[in-house]
C-alpha cells in the first residue's frame, strides 16, 4: 500500500519536482564508461603514438554498447542534474585549491621561504597537527606552505603572490611566537637529568623522520608527475560528464580525490576534452582497480545529495473522544531567522455522535495501518539511497507543534472537512516545520515528578540505578557568535558536558562542534527525509527525521575561536542552587569573541521500558538575555526519541572516504528491531512496534502538557497497555495518566 502511495505521488508530482520515478537504485547500466588497462612498458616509445592509440581504443570502445557494471549504478535524471547545477552545484570537498596550490601541483617554483631558526618538530611535535596549522594559515591568506624535506629542519617554502608571501611569512613568525622557543643545551652545560630524555627524543625523531618522509611521499601524489615519465600499470575510466560536470564535483584539480591519490599512491588526473579518467602507478594493478571502482562509486553519493528530500505529511486520526469534523488554522509564530509567518492547524466542528463512533472506530483503524505502510515504504526508499552519503546523518524523533509554512486551502473558506486536509496536506507545495518547544505550563518541580512517576513507561539509562528519581541531568550549551574575520557570518560552537567520575560534583567536557549557521556549507544539502505524523486533536505532533549535519570546515576555525573553546567550562553553582530546577548558568562565558546569543541545555535521558535501545530525552532550554547573567529569561522544554543504535550505523557515513559505502544493510527491519532485539521477521513488524511505542510516548507528553490533576493509580491501570502495545491503542482509547498538579501561574 505505501510502496503504491509513493509511486503514484512521484509520478503526479514529477513535473513540479522534477523527480525520478522509482526514487531508488536503477539496476542496470546507465552511463557509457568502461575500464581499459594498458601496460605502457610493452608499447612504443613515443608519447604521440601512445596518445593516438589510447585515443582509437576510447573511440572504439565507446562505439560498443555499454559495459556491464560490477554493481548497479542509482539513475540520474538529466533535467534535474541541468536545472540543480545552474542553482548550485554538487561537490564532494569543501577545500578548493586556490592558485598558490594549483602553482604548487605543477611543479611550479617557490614564491618565497622562512626560516623559523627551529626545527618544525620542536615547534609541533604531532605531525598531524602541524600540517593542519600549515594548511589554515595557507587558506586563510591564499598562499600554499610545505616544508622543505625533513621536519627536523626549520626552512618552509611557501607559493603565492609576493603580497601573500610577505603575510604568510608574518602570521609564520607570529606562530612561532605564540608556541615559545622550547629550551636548547649543548654537551657542555646539559644537566644529567636531561640525558636519558634527549636518548628518548632521538628515538622518538628517527621514527617522527620516516613519519615525516612517508607523508612527504604520499604527498607528492598530490602533484602532476614529471613529464615524460611512463608508468607500469594505467588504467582509464570514462566519465558521463553530461550528466554529471566532473570539474564541479571533484574540483579543478580534482582535489576531492586527493586521498586516493595518497592512500593507493596513484596519480590521477581529467581530461574534460574526452570525459577520461586516467590513473598511473608503478605500485600494482589492484590499486588501479580500487581506484576506479571508487572514483565508479562517487556516482552513487552524487545521486543520494541530488535527489530530492522525502517529504511526507500523515495526518493521524484523531481519538474517539476528540473526533471532529472539520480543521481550521490559527496564526503560528514567526519561524527561522527570516521569521517567516505560519498557521496552526486544529480541529473544530461538532463531536460525532454516538451513533457514528462505531463506524469511525474502523475507519480509524484502516488509516492508521495506511499511514504506517506508507511511512514505512518511505524509510526504506531513504536508507536504500544513503549508504554512500558521506557526513554526519542522523535520525530522531522530533516532538513539538506542528505549523504550517505552505499549504492547500480554499480561499475564504474559515474550515475545510477532516478528510479533505488530510488529503490537500499531503501535496508536494505543503511545507510544515516542527516547534521544539512543548508550551509546558508547569513548574520543573512538577514536570520532572510526572516523568520519576512515569516508571511504567521508562527506567533509568545507567546500570545499576534503581529509580527515575536518581537519573542525573546532563549539561550542554550553544553559543551563537560572530566570526571572527567574517562580521556577517553566524557561526555555533555547541559544547556537551559530562560527569567527573572523579569530582561526582563536577562536570568536564565531552564533545565542542562548531557549525555555520544561515546558509548551509557546500558539503550540507537539505535533510534525506522528513516525515510528519500530524495529530490534529491536540497541540503536539511528532516527526521522524533523517537529517545531516555539517561541522565549519577546520580551516574556518580561527585561533580565536580555538581560544574560545578552551575557555568554556563548568562552573559549580552555589550549595542552594538546583541548576535543573532554576535554570541557573553553570558555563562560564570567555570574553573574546562577540557572543550574539547563548542557550544552556539540561537534559534527562530515559531508556525506554519496552524496548531499552530507544532512548527518550527531555531537555530545558534556557535564554540568558536579561538582567541577571546567571538566571535565564526564557525556557523551553522540548522532547526527542532516538534508538541508540541508528547513531551507530549512521555514525559509518563520518568516517567514509571517497568513494567508500557504509556496511549497514539499507533496509528497514535492522533500524526498527522488533521488541525481542530481532531485525528478522516480515518486513515491517518492528516499524510497526515502533509506531505503537510512539502512541505511548506521546500520550505520556500529552499529560505533560495538560492541566488536569489525574491520579497515580489510573495511569498503573494502562500500563500493560504501554507494553503490551494492545489493540486499544488503535483506536485511540486506553491513553496513560500522569499525576500533574494544576498548571503554575506565571
Amino acid at each position: 500500500m505505501g510502496d503504491d502511495y509513493l509511486r503514484v505521488r512521484e509520478k503526479e508530482n514529477a513535473k513540479e519536482w522534477q523527480m525520478t520515478e522509482d526514487a531508488g537504485v536503477h539496476k542496470g547500466n546507465v552511463f557509457n564508461y568502461f575500464n581499459l588497462y594498458v601496460d605502457d612498458d610493452q608499447t612504443s616509445d613515443s608519447a604521440a603514438e601512445d596518445s593516438a592509440r589510447l585515443q582509437s581504443k576510447v573511440s572504439a570502445l565507446s562505439a560498443r554498447p555499454p559495459v556491464p557494471s560490477r554493481t548497479p549504478l542509482p539513475r540520474v535524471n538529466p533535467k534535474i542534474t541541468s536545472a540543480f547545477v545552474k542553482k548550485r552545484p554538487i561537490t564532494l570537498t569543501a577545500r578548493r585549491d586556490n592558485a598558490a596550490k594549483v602553482a604548487w601541483r605543477h611543479n611550479q617554483q617557490a614564491t618565497s621561504s622562512c626560516d623559523l631558526g627551529v626545527a618544525l618538530k620542536l615547534i609541533e611535535p604531532n605531525v598531524a597537527k602541524l600540517h593542519h596549522i600549515l594548511e589554515e594559515i595557507g587558506v586563510r591568506l591564499g598562499s600554499f606552505i610545505q616544508p622543505q624535506g625533513s621536519l627536523n629542519r626549520s626552512l618552509l617554502l611557501i607559493w603565492g603572490s609576493l603580497e601573500q608571501a610577505q603575510l604568510t611569512v608574518e602570521e609564520l613568525e607570529l606562530w612561532r611566537q605564540r608556541t615559545g622557543r622550547p629550551p636548547t643545551f649543548n654537551e657542555s652545560n646539559r644537566p644529567e637529568r636531561f640525558v636519558k630524555m634527549f636518548s628518548e627524543l632521538g628515538v622518538s625523531y628517527a621514527h617522527d623522520e620516516k613519519d615525516a618522509k612517508r607523508n612527504a611521499m604520499r604527498q607528492r601524489y598530490q602533484k602532476q608527475p614529471e613529464s615524460g615519465r611512463r608508468f607500469q600499470f594505467n588504467g582509464y575510466f570514462m566519465w558521463p560528464n553530461n550528466e554529471i560536470k566532473a570539474i564541479e564535483l571533484f574540483g579543478p584539480n580534482c582535489e576531492a580525490l586527493d586521498p586516493l591519490r595518497m592512500d593507493n599512491k596513484a596519480y590521477i588526473s581529467f581530461d574534460p576534452a574526452r570525459s577520461l579518467f586516467t590513473v598511473r602507478t608503478d605500485n600494482d594493478e589492484d590499486k588501479v582497480n580500487q581506484v576506479i571502482q571508487r572514483i565508479e562509486n562517487t556516482i552513487r553519493e552524487y545521486v543520494a545529495r541530488d535527489h530530492r528530500p522525502l517529504v511526507l505529511f500523515l495526518v493521524e486520526p484523531p481519538r474517539l473522544d476528540e473526533h471532529r469534523t472539520l480543521v481550521q488554522t490559527t496564526p503560528g509564530p514567526l519561524l527561522g531567522p527570516n521569521r517567516t509567518p505560519s498557521r496552526i492547524p486544529l480541529l473544530t466542528g461538532s463531536k460525532l455522535q454516538s451513533r457514528s463512533l462505531a463506524d469511525c472506530e474502523r475507519g480509524n483503524k484502516s488509516w492508521r495501518s495506511k499511514n504506517g505502510a506508507i511511512m514505512g515504504t518511505a524509510v526504506h526508499r531513504v536508507l536504500e539511497r544513503i549508504p554512500n552519503y558521506r557526513g554526519h546523518l542522523r535520525m530522531r524523533v522530533n516532538i513539538g507543534s506542528f505549523a504550517l509554512v505552505r499549504y492547500k486551502w480554499t480561499p475564504g473558506a474559515p474550515s475545510v472537512a477532516l478528510e479533505k486536509f488530510a488529503t490537500d496536506v499531503q501535496q508536494t507545495g505543503t511545507k510544515g516545520a516542527i516547534i521544539r518547544d512543548l508550551q509546558l505550563q508547569h513548574t520543573p518541580e512538577d514536570i520532572l515528578e510526572a516523568c520519576y512517576h512515569a516508571d511504567h513507561l521508562f527506567q533509568p539509562i545507567e546500570s545499576g540505578m534503581k529509580s527515575l528519581r536518581h537519573v542525573r541531568p546532563h549539561y550542554g550549551a550553544l553559543y551563537y557568535l560572530r566570526h571572527p574575520e567574517k562580521a556577517e557570518e553566524m557561526v555555533q560552537l555547541e559544547i556537551d558536558l559530562k560527569a567527573n567520575d572523579a569530582d561526582p560534583g563536577s562536570f568536564e567536557g565531552a564533545k565542542a562542534q562548531w557549525k555555520k549557521r544561515g546558509k548551509p556549507d557546500v558539503l550540507a544539502q537539505a535533510p534525506p527525509m522528513e516525515v510528519y505524523s500530524v495529530r490534529l486533536h491536540n497541540g503536539l505532533s511528532w516527526q521522524l527525521k533523517i537529517s545531516a549535519e555539517t561541522s565549519l570546515d577546520p580551516n574556518r576555525i580561527t585561533p580565536q575561536m580555538q581560544d574560545f573553546t578552551k575557555s568554556v567550562a563548568y562552573r559549580r553553582p552555589p550549595p542552594t542552587v538546583n541548576p535543573a530546577l532554576s535554570g541557573y548558568k553553570v558555563f562560564t562565558t570567555p570574553p573574546n569573541l562577540r557572543i550574539v546569543g547563548m542557550e544552556q541545555k539540561t537534559t534527562f535521558r530515559y531508556s525506554f521500558k519496552a524496548q531499552p535501545q530507544f532512548v527518550f530525552e527531555l531537555t530545558r532550554y534556557d535564554e540568558y538575555n536579561g538582567n541577571d547573567p546567571c538566571l535565564p529569561s526564557s525556557t523551553q522544554w522540548a522532547a526527542i526519541l532516538y534508538d541508540r543504535e541508528w547513531d551507530e550505523k549512521l555514525g559509518e557515513n563520518l568516517k567514509l572516504g571517497v568513494g567508500e559505502a557504509a556496511s549497514w544493510t539499507p533496509q528497514v527491519n535492522p533500524f526498527f528491531k522488533r521488541g525481542d532485539g530481532s531485525a528478522t521477521g516480515s518486513s515491517g513488524e518492528g516499524f510497526a512496534e515502533f509506531l505503537l511505542h510512539m502512541e505511548s510516548v506521546m500520550s505520556f507528553v500529552d499529560r505533560l502538557q495538560s492541566t488536569g490533576q489525574e491520579s497515580r493509580e489510573t495511569s498503573n491501570k494502562v500500563s500493560g497497555v504501554l507494553q503490551g502495545a494492545s489493540s486499544d491503542n488503535e483506536h485511540g482509547t486506553g491513553q496513560p495518566v500522569v499525576r500533574l498538579p494544576p498548571a503554575a501561574s506565571k
